[in-house]
């Protein structure tokens, strides 16, 4: 799954990885991981490498949902974090 949502000047990509393990045989319930970079809207190239996010705990999101979440959540962290480096410099 492939997402985009806006926050202040730029641009959250989240891309939702779907991880499937196998036990025994067994296939275990699926567990995700977010990829998140950042944008700006004014500039096409990326602000940030892409980072890996998962869960609080450490392990994979337990839902899709919960993927694009951590992801978005983590996204704006990082804008808010540039901006206030930024005027922090100014």
């Amino acid at each position: 799954m492939y997402r985009n949502y806006e926050y202040r000047d730029y641009v959250v990509n989240i891309v939702v990885e779907v991880l499937l393990r196998v036990q025994d045989r067994i296939t275990r319930e699926p567990s995700f991981t977010a990829v998140v970079q950042v944008t700006s809207k004014r500039a096409s190239a990326p602000l940030t490498a892409p980072l890996r996010i998962e869960g609080r705990t450490g392990e994979a999101f337990h839902t899709e949902a919960d993927a694009v979440m951590g992801g978005y959540t983590a996204g704006q962290v990082l804008i808010d974090r540039l901006l206030r480096t930024q005027q922090a410099h100014q």
